[in-house]
């Protein structure tokens, strides 16, 4: 299969940097870190629930440095006016979580 591009992939070292200052362990900010970064965003909290759910690919109540990135880029196109997805389209589903993820849309 080849490849898509991930979309977020332009803006993340800007979303890495925040990462950074999150406080991660292991490569992974705590749900209470990232909840803090995200509620800057002033969107409702059923919003913010909405992302992690879509950003938090493995499940682990933490998220990654991509999956965080994935987290901002939800919120901007949020931002934005765009509806969020339901379920992940391809493009958005964070390089490394790609293998493990069955049955999304492509």
């Amino acid at each position: 299969a080849d490849e898509e591009e991930w979309i977020v992939a332009k803006d993340k070292p800007t979303y890495d940097e925040i990462f950074y200052t999150l406080s991660p362990v292991n490569g992974r900010i705590s749900g209470a870190n990232a909840k803090k970064d995200m509620l800057t965003s002033k969107l409702p909290n059923s919003v913010l629930g909405k992302i992690w759910k879509l950003a938090d690919c493995d499940n682990d109540g933490m998220l990654d440095e991509e999956e965080f990135a994935l987290a901002k880029h939800l919120i901007k196109i949020k931002l934005e006016g765009y509806e969020l997805p339901n379920i992940l389209p391809i493009h958005l589903v964070p390089p490394a979580h790609r293998k493990n993820m069955r049955g999304i849309e492509r």
